[in-house]
């Protein structure tokens, strides 16, 4: 399956409303840290999430698993993991990291249990794969690209999702990157910037060579989802949005 999925980020709060029209053949990702499950229960019904993929977003703001004083997040990816079982979720986005500090290599081994942990709690729960994204840009890259590479090594169960973006910024190879890992990941956040901040800007607007890389998203992982993870208010409306999507088509099928 090869699916185009477009995340809430780009309407969130009152505006989710647009993802109402967005057509069945598309999925959708959803920030569900910014809410409680009783919510995301309600409203997630209005967009035919039974007929549609579906992933989500875990926790980025109130949990941060390279902080050693954070003792929320197991309770915390356990809610979404269970909620995600509940709507048939594919797998939910999981960050290695947000701002950290101290000695690097002990951080990384701090994160790598907690992945672990992470990792045993969604097998035990038979949910959703966990995805986890290369985060944290420039000296806040916690895993560079070979030790993100490597993680894979670790855990069988644990898919790899690219963020282009944030690779971009880091200045990845992204081509051998995704060569490397290939079916081990099960997604891409798209997003465009100038490969200096992190401007989550649509497809074809700034600095990346989008035909190479979709030529290699689509000769070594074909079937990993595509997700649009475009800053809110880049598309003021739902159409804005499928004029952009028809216009990048063939670009996005690039062999």
């Amino acid at each position: 399956m090869n699916t185009i999925a477009i995340s809430d980020l780009l309407f969130p709060a009152f505006e989710k409303n647009a993802l109402r029209n967005l057509p069945q053949n598309f999925g959708m990702e959803f920030f569900v840290e910014f809410g409680p499950v009783e919510y995301w229960r309600s409203l997630l019904p209005q967009f035919n999430i039974q007929s549609r993929p579906i992933s989500l977003h875990g926790p980025c703001v109130t949990v941060n698993l390279a902080n050693p004083d954070d003792t929320q997040y197991l309770s915390r990816y356990e809610k979404d993991i269970t909620f995600g079982k509940e709507i048939n979720a594919e797998f939910i986005v999981v960050h290695t990291n947000e701002q950290w500090s101290g000695n690097r290599k002990d951080i990384q081994n701090l994160v790598i249990e907690r992945l672990q942990e992470l990792d045993k709690l969604a097998q035990n729960i038979a949910g959703p794969r966990l995805a986890v994204e290369n985060v944290g840009l420039l000296t806040n890259n916690l895993f560079n690209e070979s030790e993100y590479i490597e993680l894979f090594t670790k855990f069988p169960n644990i898919v790899s999702l690219i963020d282009v973006g944030h690779a971009n910024v880091n200045q990845w190879n992204l081509p051998y990157v995704i060569q490397t890992l290939n079916k081990k990941i099960i997604a891409y956040h798209l997003h465009d910037n100038n490969e200096k901040k992190d401007e989550h800007q649509p497809i074809g607007t700034s600095s990346i060579n989008w035909t190479e890389l979709f030529k290699a998203i689509n000769t070594y992982s074909p079937n990993a989802t595509k997700v649009l993870e475009y800053a809110n208010g880049t598309f003021k409306s739902m159409d804005q949005l499928l004029e952009h999507l028809n216009s990048i088509e063939s670009l996005m099928t690039t062999k």
